[in-house]
Parts: structure tokens; C-alpha cells; sequence
């Protein structure tokens, strides 16, 4: 059995898309699509952002959990998750978003075998509102949530620390990770920055990368 943790981004990565482009395409339309364009030019996406968008739905807690319970999923990642610990391992999923949606979607799907590392949000005024914890060893007030502190600390209880991600945020943990698998907009940002990764699309994927490399029987 080995000791190891395999660290996973939410939005994007176990699902197939973030919740709060699915939101604006959804409810916000033109209006949500040309403020995250202008936000783009000169911010990050962070947790001000995210408060606009989520605090702009004006739903009633069941549609906004019915919404939640539509997130596309990556099926995949559920035996994947039951490999990690099989093996000796901890699945860990690292969120700058908010452990709000995630908790609802993971007791929809029957998952509990995983640790959540993500900030607290909560209903309000018809939508979510994400609320960083700047007690935390964890902080950041750029994103609410610096990953990379969080795999370093993984990396001093585990050992070893795979980590997979899609974009800006998982930057710097997937640089500080063991071995980092990247999709979408953090591949493109490893491949400028000549940073190792193995590039991903499903967690089948990376089920079978880690049972080649004997990580699993």
C-alpha cells in the first residue's frame, strides 16, 4: 500500500464545464457572457466574480439545487476515486469555487470516500454567495483559495501528490504537484511555461496512466 494523495480541481475537471458558465449561458445570457468578457481583460476569475454571477441567478433554493444536480459529471472519476483509496490513497477535491454545489452533487451521486477543500458558500437573495475564510493557513485575496499552499501541505502528510486541474487557479498547484494532468486552458499555460504535465480529457485517462505506472493493481 502506498501513501500518496491525488488532488482534484472541481469546475471543468471532474465536471465537464465550470457552473457558472452553464449559469450564464442558461439565465444570464448577453448580459452574464459580456461582463465575464470585460472582466476577462483585466481581471482574474476570482471569488468577486463569481459572487456577481451566482449572486445574479434570482432562483428559488430548489431550482438552484435542481441546477446543481444537472452538472456534467465525469462518471469516470467514480471508480477512479475508489481505485485511489483502494490503493492506499486519499481523493481530495480542491476547490476555489464552493463547497456549496459540490456537497449537494457528491450526496446526489453517492460519493463520500473523498476530503473537500474549498470555501463556504451559502443560498441568498436567489442565488449562492461564496464566502472566503481569511483565517485560513489557506487564504488568498486574489482567488479566496491558494492551492498551492494546499498541495504543499498534502505533500508533507502524503508523501506524494498527483493533482489534476483546467485553468488559471491550478497553476501553481499543479507546478508544485509530483505529477500534475492537465486539461484545457492549464495545459495551454504548463505548455508556455514548458512545465511537465500529462495531458487529460477523462479521469478514465488518468485511471489508466496510474495502473500503467503501477499505482493500481
Amino acid at each position: 500500500m502506498k501513501n500518496f494523495a491525488f488532488v482534484s480541481d472541481f469546475d471543468g475537471t471532474l465536471t465537464d464545464r465550470d457552473f457558472y458558465h452553464i449559469v450564464i449561458d442558461k439565465y444570464l445570457k448577453d448580459w452574464g457572457r459580456n461582463f465575464y468578457i470585460e472582466w476577462k481583460k483585466t481581471n482574474k476569475i476570482n471569488v468577486d466574480f463569481l459572487n456577481r454571477i451566482f449572486g445574479s441567478l434570482k432562483l428559488t433554493e430548489n431550482e438552484l439545487h435542481d441546477e446543481i444536480l444537472q452538472l456534467p459529471f465525469d462518471r469516470t472519476a467514480v471508480s477512479f476515486m475508489d481505485k485511489v483509496n483502494n490503493a492506499g490513497g486519499r481523493f481530495y477535491i480542491l476547490s476555489a469555487g464552493t463547497s456549496y454545489y459540490i456537497e449537494i452533487l457528491l450526496k446526489h451521486l453517492n460519493i463520500s470516500n473523498v476530503s473537500i477543500i474549498s470555501m463556504k458558500g451559502i443560498y441568498k437573495d436567489g442565488g449562492i454567495s461564496i464566502i472566503p475564510d481569511e483565517k485560513s493557513p489557506y487564504y488568498s485575496d486574489i482567488f479566496g483559495l491558494d492551492k498551492k499552499k494546499v498541495i504543499e501541505e498534502l505533500k508533507e502528510k502524503h508523501g506524494f501528490v498527483f493533482f489534476a486541474g483546467d485553468s488559471e487557479p491550478d497553476l501553481t498547484a499543479a507546478k508544485t504537484a509530483d505529477t500534475a494532468f492537465a486539461k484545457a486552458e492549464l495545459a495551454e499555460l504548463l505548455q508556455k511555461e514548458n512545465g511537465n504535465f500529462i495531458p487529460f480529457k477523462k479521469y478514465k485517462e488518468i485511471e489508466k496512466y496510474l495502473t500503467d505506472k503501477g499505482w493500481f493493481e
